[in-house]
């Protein structure tokens, strides 16, 4: 199926996700706050990266700022790192986050379902973060076979984003993500909360763990394995090694 096919037949709106996180201050105190468990998947990962031998390629995609990917990967060695993101506001804050990793650094605008397949090389560590979950499931189906061309052999595919639990439906997780926002998210006003809620219910579409790796199995890689899952069930990192 070529990727035009599959875009066409997408519930995926990748314009108002590309503006949502260019208003990247709410996201950013978000993140800052903790909201999204960053700081327990950062020491899981930065756990996980440890197992690296060599010096390795990291391609970033969704990168935001790259403050995250930055952090964890600052001090490895590490070969080049290469972010993609739709938002212009968040690459300009990225440059300033890569400058001191001390490689051949690549940053690149645009959806990164449309960009992977153009990139020249292949990467030993391919990370996902907080971004798979605004394709479309047709969109996710396609993008792991494009993932397995570009991962490196013996390389790996990191994936960190929301989950649906053994059976919820969408509907079910929405609504009590919602409701977790709004009860806890204390430090935000009622209108950023407000925000955040509409680009939830409007941009993400998690999937079962189950789901996610049915389509990594039939793209060439491992199943997954589940490195963190936040206490309120929403968010796992996962590892799925090529087979």
């Amino acid at each position: 199926m070529e990727i035009q096919e599959v875009i066409s037949g997408s519930e995926r709106d990748a314009s108002s996700v590309r503006d949502f996180f260019n208003g990247w201050t709410l996201y950013r105190r978000i993140v800052d706050n903790d909201y999204l468990y960053h700081r327990s998947v950062g020491e899981v990962f930065s756990r996980w990266l440890d197992r690296m031998d060599g010096p390795f390629s990291f391609l970033d995609l969704g990168c935001g700022d790259a403050e995250f990917s930055s952090g964890i990967l600052s001090g490895r060695p590490l070969r080049s790192y290469t972010g993609i993101d739709l938002s212009p506001v968040a690459l300009e804050l990225a440059h300033q986050n890569i400058a001191s990793l001390g490689v051949p650094c690549n940053l690149i605008v645009g959806d990164f379902l449309l960009s992977l397949s153009a990139l020249p090389e292949k990467y030993d560590l391919i990370y996902i973060g907080l971004s798979l979950h605004h394709l479309s499931r047709q969109e996710k189906e396609f993008f792991f076979g494009e993932l397995r061309r570009k991962v490196s052999p013996g390389g790996s595919l990191l994936i960190f984003d929301p989950v649906l639990t053994p059976g919820e439906a969408r509907a079910s997780y929405l609504g009590r993500w919602s409701d977790h926002a709004q009860w806890s998210w204390k430090a935000l006003t009622v209108e950023e909360v407000a925000g955040a809620v509409q680009h939830v219910t409007t941009s993400d579409f998690p999937e079962e763990l189950s789901t996610l790796n049915r389509m990594a199995l039939a793209a060439g890689f491992h199943s997954a394995e589940v490195l963190f899952m936040d206490r309120t069930d929403f968010y796992a990192l996962m590892a799925f090694q090529a087979a």
